[in-house]
């Protein structure tokens, strides 16, 4: 039996590693990326290259040469609502739905955010059965365009990976030294890439057939007590933490992993 080509749209830490992983597996794999330097790497891994960019007006790009022949496509961009608060994600999606919807695709699986739901003094659990309710913008943006993914093309899967791991790739890199760190009784809720590769794999293969699945692989340990523990780990200095106010956080956890 012929194996699903895979096209991976933003080959960035999570996307490359799939990528080598997929193409280990004898998986044909196309993926993109946004600038020519980065070229080099997905070819070495023996994925076939493209420069794909992806704005609110156009695309651009060979984006009808990149989805030739495509069975699964895993969309994988920033939002970029750090830098650009304003910018239309949702929009993003819109224009590329409209190329998807004439290619070969059978199955998209988007990368989401739990961030689409909200924190909250009382810790709410959320799971992939819970309708996101974020207030901040981020959050909504991101809803938004899962929204636009899921009403135009049939067979999605909305992927919410909690915060990524892996590696030398830890949020206590950032987290160092600090003083008055915030919600440090509010547990954690992270991921290992590792564990999001395997679920996108289960996905591609029909092992794991979902709407929407969350991916979360760490412990809900408190903030305090996994960043501690993390910089003795990393060798980095401790943070530290503001215990005068009351933690709000949440907890994601998933029905299939």
């Amino acid at each position: 039996m012929n194996k699903k080509t895979i096209g991976i749209l933003g080959c960035g830490w999570l996307g490359l590693e799939l990528g080598k992983q997929l193409v280990q597996d004898r998986f044909p794999v196309k993926g993109t990326v946004r600038h020519v330097d980065k070229l080099a790497d997905l070819k070495a891994a023996g994925i076939d290259t493209y420069i794909l960019d992806l704005k609110e007006d156009k695309l651009y790009g060979d984006v009808a040469d990149f989805l030739k022949e495509i069975d699964v496509l895993f969309i994988n961009i920033p939002p970029g609502l750090r830098k650009n608060p304003e910018s239309d994600f949702a929009q993003r999606m819109r224009l590329l739905m409209t190329f998807v919807n004439t290619a070969t695709v059978e199955h998209v699986i988007f990368v989401s955010s739990t961030s689409v739901f909200q924190d909250a003094l009382e810790i709410p659990i959320y799971n992939e059965k819970n309708i996101p309710n974020s207030r901040g913008n981020n959050g909504k943006k991101i809803h938004a365009a899962e929204q636009v993914v899921q009403e135009l093309f049939e067979k999605t899967t909305i992927l919410r990976p909690c915060g990524l791991i892996g590696g030398d790739r830890n949020p206590i890199k950032m987290l160092a030294g600090r003083k008055g760190v915030s919600n440090p009784d509010a547990p954690i809720n992270l991921v290992h890439r590792d564990h999001v590769i395997e679920i996108v794999k289960q996905l591609i293969t029909g092992e794991l057939e979902a709407p929407v699945v969350h991916a979360i692989s760490e412990p809900h340990e408190t903030r305090k007590k996994y960043y501690s523990q993390k910089a003795a780990e990393f060798g980095l200095e401790a943070p530290e933490f503001d215990e005068t106010g009351t933690s709000v956080g949440k907890k994601i956890e998933s029905l299939y992993n």
